[in-house]
């Protein structure tokens, strides 16, 4: 999957040719819509409807499908289609072809126009949801950092895999705790006279527990505040709360054995337990709309939104999700002109305030229409 800095979205967002095509489509990473190559049909008809309009635009037929080539070859690959997951995006224009593999679902639709349509990326792009997960059983953990784009595990030095890499030290303190195997390449873990049973003996699993929580304490977590989530079992779980440093730990859990659950799929079901988390930025920015509702700082209608967002304005832009708004700005004499209906040399001007939003270091909250202040379309809370 490929993942856009701000750099190569403003390299994007910015880029002016006289035939830009955007096409986004929802995928599948599995089921009968894979099997039946549904995906590669839907693109497959996106490119033919890309390349009649373009023809209506003044180009030749062969022109036309040479300017789209990129985008029909990706149809051929077999490997390409089998790694999907929730979206995709191409960018084409001359010379330039981009394809972003996205995490988040999108609705299918086509722009050709003079620019690219980049404003269902800006839930990945804005996104800071970061994570953190914390995979354990009896046996192994595994602590990742996850985000709006996907899950990497972390390496943390010490991390016990499991109850027999946890021995007590008679010499030492008996609060304390020394790892055996999973410590360093090479060591075998003892468990230093205790029998067999110490995998199943509540009082040493109650020891894993602490030095797998001390561990990540030390190691990363008391200097962060980053949302955790725990995958285990429902009663490790609970052990693991009772003693745990860390207070950001994740109300809701992922319960079950999932040491060999596909990492992305994991990583899903984590973005769902957390999305309520999340979505508190954006209810935070809602507030203080609201809370400045009758001030010159707030306001809800196009005219004064679309303008701001162009000349840094804007602190907070909130727009409908797959909202258009068509019509043209001229940044130099602040014209701007908004058409009941889309018009030749029309832009989406929902997707040029999102991205000068952007651009000029301005949040951006793409929310359902009820969600919306005062039922609009666009609206922004301002920095002065």
């Amino acid at each position: 999957m490929e993942l856009l800095s701000k750099e190569e979205f403003a390299e994007l967002a910015n880029y002016q040719s006289e035939h830009c095509v955007s096409i986004f489509i929802p995928t599948h990473r599995s089921g009968v819509e894979v099997n039946e190559k549904q995906d590669i049909i839907v693109l497959k008809n996106q490119l033919q409807e890309a390349q009649k309009q373009l023809q209506q635009q003044g180009m030749t037929k062969d022109d036309a499908a040479q300017f789209l080539q990129q985008g029909f070859e990706l149809l051929q690959h077999e490997t390409f289609w089998n790694n999907q997951l929730a979206g995709l995006a191409l960018f084409i224009a001359q010379d330039y072809f981009k394809v972003l593999t996205l995490p988040l679902g999108v609705k299918e639709e086509l722009f050709v126009n003079s620019s690219f349509y980049v404003s269902p990326l800006m839930p990945v792009l804005t996104s800071n949801d970061q994570f953190y997960l914390l995979l354990f059983s009896k046996h192994v953990a595994h602590f990742y950092l996850g985000d709006a784009f996907g899950m990497q595990e972390m390496p943390i030095e010490g991390l016990p895999q499991g109850v027999d890499d946890v021995i007590h030290f008679e010499e030492k303190d008996k609060s304390q705790l020394f790892r055996g195997g999973g410590t360093a390449p090479g060591q075998t873990a003892s468990t230093h006279g205790h029998g067999s049973g110490l995998a199943d003996d509540r009082e040493y699993l109650i020891q894993y527990l602490k030095e797998l929580d001390q561990t990540l304490w030390t190691e990363l977590l008391k200097n962060e505040n980053k949302p955790l989530i725990l995958v285990a079992v429902d009663n490790l779980v609970a052990l693991y709360r009772q003693n745990a440093h860390y207070k950001h730990i994740a109300q809701e859990a992922i319960i079950g054995n999932y040491e060999r659950e596909d990492k992305l799929a994991l990583w899903e079901k984590a973005r769902e337990k957390l999305a309520p988390y999340f979505k508190a930025a954006h209810n935070e920015a809602l507030e203080n709309y609201y809370n400045h509702i009758a001030t010159p700082l707030t306001s809800s209608m196009p005219e004064t939104v679309i303008p701001a967002s162009y000349y840094s304005r804007i602190a907070d832009l909130f727009v409908q999700k797959d909202a258009h708004i068509w019509g043209t700005f001229n940044e130099t004499d602040n014209q701007l002109e908004i058409h009941n209906q889309k018009q030749e040399g029309d832009e989406c001007l929902v997707n040029k305030a999102v991205v000068k939003t952007v651009l000029n270091g301005g949040a951006v909250h793409i929310l359902d229409a009820e969600e919306m202040p005062k039922e609009s379309t666009i609206a922004a809370f301002m920095r002065f």
